[in-house]
């Protein structure tokens, strides 16, 4: 699933927000409870209805692309996926895939939390950027 965002922002304040898990990923899916960044990676906790799962993988990013290559975990079930965000001028474009546990059920849902993580996205990343002092 692919969705595009019109921006007023940088490409390389984008970029430095954007590549920080901490900042993203539970904005992106907010069901994570608990995430830990070390260096390019993360491992995380989220629930789902009453899954609790974990979340864990790796951030990788270039001039105007950045990845998040990650899996999912809930007891023996896996699921892989990835994220991944080219930075335009003028405009982000996300990318999710993701296949495994849950897969089927998940479709709607992550849609939806895009489109959410799109609706406000100018001013969250404002916001950002002042704590940030970007």
């Amino acid at each position: 699933m692919i969705i595009t965002i019109n921006t007023e922002h940088s490409v390389e304040s984008l970029r430095v927000i954007l590549s920080d898990p901490s900042f993203l990923l539970p904005r992106l899916f907010p069901t994570i409870r608990k995430l830990e960044v070390m260096g390019s990676s993360f491992n995380g906790v989220a629930k789902y209805l009453t899954f609790e799962h974990r979340i864990y993988g790796n951030v990788f990013f270039s001039v105007n692309e950045i990845t998040y290559p990650f899996t999912l975990v809930f007891r023996e079930s896996t699921g892989t996926g990835r994220i991944t965000i080219t930075l335009l001028d003028k405009e982000v474009r996300i990318t999710l895939d993701y296949e495994g546990w849950m897969g089927f059920l998940s479709k709607g849902l992550l849609k939806r939390w895009l489109e959410s993580f799109s609706k406000d996205f100018n001013e969250v990343i404002r916001l950002e950027r002042i704590k940030r002092k970007i």
